[in-house]
Order: C-alpha cells, then sequence, then structure tokens
C-alpha cells in the first residue's frame, strides 16, 4: 500500500463516518424526504405508463357496476386474480379521475408502506443505515412493482406490515394494537393473493422457536396470524375452485427448473449488491460501535422466507400445476432483512461498507425512477400494430387482431373509428392443439360477456367476414393455420417484417 493511498482511504472512511452520524441523527427526516420523492415520481410514472394486459384485466373487471358484479366476474373467469384489489380500484376511480392512475394508486401506495415498514422494524435492529440498507435492498428489488396496477405492491407492503406488528407483539411493545393490525395484515395478503397465506408458514416457525425459548406459547399472536388469513382463504374457496379450469392448461405450468431460476432472479436482485461490496470492503477497518442484531426467531423466520420459493414451487407442482414467479414476491422483505442482518454480523460497525451500499441502492433506485419517467410512453406488445395501423386507410374491413395481448392493449388505447373495426377470434382448441394452453382462450371468453370488445368465436368470425386484415405478431400460428385452411394471405404494411395482412376466405365452389 503506497503512502498516497493511505491518505485517501482515511478521507473516505471519515467522509462515511460523517454520513452515518448524520443518518442517525436524522434517520426519519432522511427517510420521509426518500418516501415522499419515491412516491412523487412512481405516481407520475403511474399516470404517464400506458396500461398493459394484467392491468387492463383489472379495469375491466373494475368496471363492473358493483363490488357484487366484480365478484361474478371474477368467478366467471374476467381476471385469475381475487377481486378485492379490483373492489378498491372500483371504490377509488371516481375521485381518481385518472383510470390508470386508479389502478396504479393501491400497488404504487403499497410498495411505499413496504418500504416505510422495513424502515420502522430495522431501526430496531440495526444503525440507522444498515436499517435504510434493508428498506431499500427490497425497495430495488423488483422495482416495476411499484408501478403495475396489480395487486403484488399491495401484498409486499403487507408482508412487510405483519413482519413488523409480529415483531412488535413478540417484543411485547403495543400489543393492544400489533396485534389486531398482524391480523389485518395477514388477512388483507391473502385477499389480494392466494399464495400469500404461504407467508404464515416462516411466522409460525419463528413462534414455534419463541415458544421453545421462553417456555410459553403466545396464543394471541398465533390466533392473530392463523384465524383470519384462513377465514379469508375459506370465503375465498368458491373463487378458488371456479379457477380450475384455468390450471389444467395454464400458461405458465409448475417444474422443476423453474426453481433455479427463480432463486438466481432474487440472488441477482437482493444478494449479489452485498456479497459484491462486501468483498470489495473485506480489509476495511471497522468503525462505529456494534449494536443488536435479529433476535433468534427473527433469524428464523428470515432464512424461512429463503426456503419459502423452494416449497412454494414443489406444492404447486403436486397441487396447482400453475406457478409464475411472481407469486412469492412477498418473501422480499424476508430475504432483505436476512441479507442485511448477515452483511451485518460480517462486518459489524463497518460504516463505510454500509455507507457505499447505501449510496449504491439510492443510485440504483434513482436510475430506475428516471428511466421510467424518460421512457416515451408506448404501448408495451402492441406498438408496432398500433404504428401499421396508423397507415391503414379507414374502411369497412374488420381488424383481426390474432393476440389477446396486442388486442387488449389495442382496444383501450386506440381511437374510436379503429376501435370499433378490431375484433378478437376466441379459439380455444386452437390454442391447446398449437400453444399447449388455453389461458388467454378463457380470459376473453369471460370478457366478451362482461364488456363491449368485440371477442367472438373464431368460427363466427371466419363466417362473417370473408375478408379482413389480419393483425398478427412474427410466428403467429393463425397465419399458418390460415394458409392451410386455404385463405389467401397477403402481409401488407411497411415494416420489414410483416405484422398485417390482407385475408381473403377461399372461393367456394
Amino acid at each position: 500500500m503506497t503512502s498516497s493511498t493511505i491518505p485517501k482511504r482515511s478521507v473516505f472512511l471519515g467522509v462515511a463516518d460523517e454520513i452515518s452520524v448524520a443518518v442517525e441523527r436524522h434517520f426519519w427526516l432522511f427517510a420521509a424526504l426518500f418516501l415522499v420523492l419515491f412516491l412523487v415520481s412512481a405516481i407520475a410514472i403511474d399516470l404517464r405508463t400506458k396500461l398493459w394486459l394484467d392491468e387492463l384485466y383489472t379495469v375491466y373487471t373494475s368496471r363492473q357496476a358493483s363490488p357484487r358484479e366484480i365478484v361474478k366476474a371474477t368467478l366467471e373467469g374476467c381476471d385469475s386474480q381475487p377481486p378485492l384489489y379490483a373492489m378498491i380500484v372500483h371504490a377509488i376511480s371516481p375521485w381518481a379521475r385518472h383510470e390508470a392512475l386508479a389502478v396504479r394508486l393501491p400497488s404504487t401506495l403499497g410498495y411505499c408502506g413496504m418500504v416505510l415498514f422495513l424502515l420502522a422494524f430495522s431501526r430496531r435492529r440495526f444503525s440507522a443505515v444498515y436499517a435504510m440498507v434493508a428498506a431499500l435492498l427490497a425497495c430495488n428489488a423488483f422495482l416495476g412493482y411499484s408501478t403495475e396496477g396489480r395487486s403484488y405492491g399491495v401484498v409486499l407492503g403487507c408482508a412487510a406490515g405483519a413482519l413488523l406488528c409480529w415483531q412488535t407483539a413478540a417484543d411485547g411493545r403495543r400489543r393492544v394494537l400489533a396485534v389486531p393490525l398482524l391480523a389485518f395484515f395477514l388477512a388483507l395478503m391473502t385477499a389480494m393473493h392466494y399464495y400469500s397465506i404461504f407467508f404464515l408458514v416462516p411466522l409460525f416457525a419463528a413462534e414455534m422457536v419463541r415458544w421453545r425459548k421462553s417456555g410459553k406459547l403466545d396464543f394471541v399472536v398465533l390466533a392473530a396470524m392463523t384465524a383470519p388469513a384462513l377465514l379469508v382463504l375459506g370465503l375465498h374457496y368458491p373463487l378458488i375452485a371456479s379457477a380450475k379450469p384455468f390450471q389444467e392448461h395454464f400458461w405458465s405450468p409448475a417444474a422443476w427448473d423453474q426453481i433455479p431460476e427463480l432463486y438466481l432472479s432474487y440472488f441477482q436482485k437482493i444478494c449479489l449488491l452485498p456479497l459484491v461490496l462486501l468483498a470489495v470492503f473485506s480489509t476495511t477497518p471497522g468503525g462505529g460501535a456494534k449494536s443488536a442484531s435479529l433476535t433468534l426467531p427473527e433469524w428464523v423466520a428470515t432464512g424461512a422466507f429463503c426456503l419459502m420459493p423452494l416449497c412454494v414451487v414443489v406444492l404447486s407442482i403436486y397441487a396447482t400445476h400453475t406457478f409464475v414467479p411472481r407469486y412469492t414476491f412477498w418473501v422480499v422483505p424476508g430475504m432483505a432483512l436476512l441479507i442485511t442482518a448477515l452483511l451485518w454480523a460480517a462486518a459489524p460497525g463497518k460504516t463505510a461498507l454500509g455507507v457505499s451500499m447505501l449510496g449504491l441502492l439510492v443510485a440504483l433506485i434513482a436510475w430506475g425512477v428516471l428511466d421510467g419517467l424518460r421512457q416515451k410512453p408506448v404501448l408495451r406488445e402492441a406498438e408496432a400494430v398500433r404504428q401499421e395501423l396508423a397507415s391503414l386507410p379507414d374502411g369497412p374491413e374488420p381488424v383481426v387482431v390474432a393476440n389477446a395481448h396486442v388486442f387488449m392493449e389495442l382496444s383501450y388505447d386506440s381511437a374510436p373509428p379503429l376501435r370499433e373495426r378490431l375484433v378478437y377470434p376466441v379459439r380455444r382448441n386452437l390454442d391447446l392443439s398449437y400453444l399447449g394452453f388455453d389461458t388467454d382462450a378463457l380470459n376473453m371468453s369471460a370478457l366478451s360477456y362482461r364488456t363491449k370488445l368485440h371477442i367472438f368465436d373464431y368460427g363466427v368470425v371466419i363466417t362473417a367476414y370473408p375478408r379482413f386484415v389480419l393483425a398478427a405478431k412474427p410466428g403467429d400460428y393463425l397465419i399458418g393455420h390460415l394458409l392451410k385452411a386455404g385463405f389467401r394471405v397477403v402481409p401488407i404494411g411497411s415494416f420489414r417484417v410483416p405484422w398485417l395482412y390482407e385475408v381473403e376466405a377461399p372461393t367456394r365452389k
């Protein structure tokens, strides 16, 4: 080590100490500043980003006349998620005025709630810098879900809120408030997404350890954990049963190869940055005083959260047969706490590591938010088709859209003249034959009865329209299927890879 290097390192360590002292002194001021800026930025993204397929399922379900009709629409298959999120959107839509904001605001607030609750949980166990690291580590993990109009942001907020209430009750502080709130958060997250019921497993394991350690079973906390969530799940049984047709040929069947992919995703999002920084600062001298870390039950709970994705995938393989990685996002707060606790244990008192980690997380979150703000609002899957259709002359010919995702986006964002020409052909048997799943067909069939969208059976479309414009993504099976059936299919448009085709039925002899 050269003499010129030593002063630079000393200066860096001194600056890190000063930042740590400032964060320690003004912890909640910095936390409030971050949350306000994050919330305002997220709302701006909510307002300007185009809605995509899953969010449009929320839109059309929430447009039903009443909560009762929303439940009926869910039973019929308009949306595979529980109806509560759509009910909340339905309730806030009259005053939100902007439909995209109404659809996304509950998720945005839930995501901000996750950060707030993790800050409160972590502040009791770590220094101020490391408490912020835990919260921002979770915030940065799946930033896109802070502005998506589905239930996952609310689920993440409930997960962090439940952890905070459980910690508060276990510490014997404000139990009169903490225990009912624990029951509320667990019930709410179960009503938002059925897979959230598995969140109880790590908490139950931690309660068993707490029982073994104290010699006394906390029946009040156990009752608050299990009774409301199980009751909510029981009340939703008719809705769960109605979703069985979707499970038979789901677009994402549960499979063993999802396990390594799932853990690789969590590793990249949550674990990689702390490991890299720990390696970089492994020889840096310590600074600052040690403080308490997680309690033994909290170590058990956070460790169990890391095992839950594996358990959920295995159970899905043998039970529901359906699994999508976002179904286990509720483990993120627990995993962020565990990684921070391990980081704190590996380098207790090393302020340089904590401050560097905090600075990088703030930069990554700011970059993600700014990227969302500066991107041009475009349709996620239908932008190319939208551009091609813009140059299409007005006419009586219908525009048959082969892809459900493209159809939904175009139907929502297109001007009335074009919107009236859009038609979607439901073709469940063909989907099963060519794709192996019928999820889109089931959803679109249900929406055909609950909306004014032009959704009809494939046979009806082909019979009613001997001549039409076909909008299809490159490689869509419907192009080849029509050619095999004797239809004339001619590419049109300006794109090198065609998205639009003129289709004419075979001449009958």
